[in-house]
């Protein structure tokens, strides 16, 4: 049975997946005129940190994981670190991506940029379709009930002017490099 706080999530994924389509737009605009436009590219990238890792992986790490790993197998929890690490990477390649941002240097931003949007499709993927079917048939509805009144709790905190201001800025930013008028 699908749980709620796995919907939720995957609610979350599908607005990364648009900061990522973004995020490669602007990478590959980069290193074909080799230059940057580093107000887009630090905007994205605060949407991306932001939304992505203090919003989105925040709910997973604080709420999801710790819930799951309570009521999983010894193999479950392995994939749960496995998540985490992978949250963990992702942190380390948007902080390559700033840094090339600082020097400078189009081609290593986009560089930085591909393997991010490469590495975090996948996570979303095996989040969506594996991780998910498997916390839908172990969490009891009270979990699901405690994760979403968790998530619920932290939305009221996230959600702000700040979070309207984030939405609104990718808005633009896809309008801007996608023609996409989300």
């Amino acid at each position: 049975m699908k749980r709620k706080c796995t919907e939720l999530l995957i609610n979350d994924h599908k607005v990364i997946l648009r900061i990522l389509d973004v995020l490669i737009t602007i990478a590959e605009d980069s290193e074909r005129n080799s230059q940057l436009n580093k107000a887009d590219v630090f905007g994205i990238l605060e949407v991306l940190r932001l939304f992505g890792d203090e919003y989105h992986q925040r709910k997973e790490e604080t709420a999801l994981f710790p819930t799951f790993t309570s009521v999983c197998d010894h193999a479950e929890v392995e994939a749960i670190r496995h998540m985490i690490h992978e949250h963990d990477e992702d942190r380390s390649l948007t902080e390559a991506m700033e840094d090339a941002v600082r020097r400078s240097s189009p081609d290593d931003f986009a560089m930085q940029a591909r393997r991010l949007d490469e590495m975090l499709r996948t996570h979303i993927f095996k989040e969506d379709k594996i991780l998910f079917e498997l916390v839908n048939s172990s969490l009891s509805a009270a979990d699901d009930e405690h994760i979403v009144a968790a998530f619920e709790a932290f939305d009221k905190a996230f959600k702000s002017p700040r979070h309207d201001r984030l939405l609104h800025r990718l808005q633009m930013l896809e309008w801007k490099y996608l023609r996409v008028a989300a």
